[in-house]
């Protein structure tokens, strides 16, 4: 599957977030987003970011701290949507390698950091077909000898950005890296070189944005490399890699809640309680056929082919009718699963409805159906006792 292409993303009555938004250029792209119109900006810093304006809503976020990031997915999705994730907060230490809790500390904030927040506000970003925004650096693409802990950091989470690209094109999220140069900020201060100030840089990574670019140059020192880079090997190298990235089986979302795996597995078989309208038949025995519809756009009916408690949901839908789309059958012979797994203290659960590929007329609605129905109505439920589905007329 080739994959879907995206153009350029303006940052106007779109609702953003930005780690490390307390200082320097996280500070920037929060004043430089409200001045192009964005509609919300949660502030997300381990301080106050004292931004006074109603658009900006604070974040306590440590990106370190798992429980942190959950709350603030939490804070997020009960206020708002979320269409552009920027990757942000790092940390900086001067070092020659000679102490690994140094080289830690680096891959523990600008790494996985990085990929904990982006796992956690994906779900988001699919429903809405949103952006991640990683902020990178020149020391990326070269190790800086004189802070190579850092570089090294840089340099996984833009491999990383590479891959996340790849996995998320088929779910309508796109995904830039920001090559940013020397800019006068806290880890340059002490550097007699030309620096970009942090309002230029900001400006320059929305432009990159809005124009589409993968991997975005936003001040003189890196856009001087801008096209070498875009021309060279290791481009040319990731465009051959997305090739091997496996055909989408389908529409896939995922969440993480505090309940057990049996308290999911329960819900999901609850499906009045969460699926808008219609349901007649079982939907909690093994074998059983159970039917589906709303108004007169949805009428489906699903055989449950696998019923594993705590693991295990499968549904084969043996027959279809939306009346939207050219192919009213659309769905027949498709599966829709949903896997459980509980990972130390929480439970993970993974939706995927194979079959719905971007292939399909009915893409697009259907998968933002589904997101709005799994990570919100059936989430709700989970966390509340209580989903929402649409009221019946």
């Amino acid at each position: 599957m080739t994959p879907r292409d995206h153009s350029g993303m303006d940052v106007a009555n779109k609702t953003i977030l930005v780690t490390g938004a307390n200082r320097g250029i996280g500070r920037a792209l929060v004043n430089e987003a409200l001045r192009r119109g964005a509609t919300r900006v949660f502030a997300g810093s381990r301080g106050q970011p004292g931004i006074a304006d109603d658009r900006v809503t604070p974040l306590t976020l440590d990106v370190t701290n798992v429980s942190q990031i959950q709350r603030a997915v939490e804070t997020v999705e009960g206020l708002d949507t979320l269409d552009i994730l920027i990757n942000n907060a790092g940390v900086a230490i001067y070092d020659d390698l000679g102490n690994l809790d140094i080289l830690e500390q680096h891959i523990h904030v600008n790494f996985l950091g990085m990929l904990r927040v982006t796992q956690a506000f994906v779900p988001l970003l699919k429903r809405s077909h949103g952006a991640i925004v990683n902020n990178l650096s020149l020391a990326a693409l070269a190790s800086l000898p004189m802070i190579p802990a850092y570089s090294i950091s840089k340099a996984a989470a833009l491999n990383m950005t590479q891959s996340l690209r790849a996995l998320l094109a088929r779910d309508g999220v796109s995904v830039h890296g920001v090559v940013l140069g020397p800019v006068d900020t806290d880890m340059n201060r002490g550097l007699e070189i030309p620096k970009a100030s942090p309002e230029s840089a900001a400006a320059g990574i929305f432009d990159g944005l809005a124009r589409g670019e993968e991997e975005i140059f936003p001040d003189p020192a890196s856009a001087s490399v801008a096209e070498s880079w875009r021309a060279g090997t290791a481009k040319a190298l990731e465009r051959q890699f997305m090739a091997f990235v496996p055909e989408t089986a389908g529409y896939t979302t995922s969440f993480t809640v505090d309940q057990s795996a049996e308290e999911v597995f329960d819900a999901i078989n609850n499906v009045r309680g969460w699926w808008s309208g219609d349901v007649q038949g079982r939907t909690d025995t093994l074998g059983a056929e159970f039917t589906y519809r709303y108004k007169d756009v949805h009428d489906t009916t699903q055989r449950i082919t696998a019923l594993v408690p705590g693991k295990r949901v499968v549904w084969h839908v043996v027959d279809s009718h939306i009346n939207f789309v050219k192919d009213r059958t659309e769905w027949n012979g498709t599966d829709i699963v949903f896997e459980i797994d509980r990972k130390r203290d929480k439970t993970e659960l993974r939706f995927t409805h194979q079959g719905l590929v971007p292939e399909v007329e009915c893409f697009d609605a259907c998968s933002n159906a589904w997101g709005s129905y799994i990570n919100g109505s059936l989430r709700k439920l989970i966390t509340t006792g209580a989903g929402r589905p649409n009221p019946k007329e």
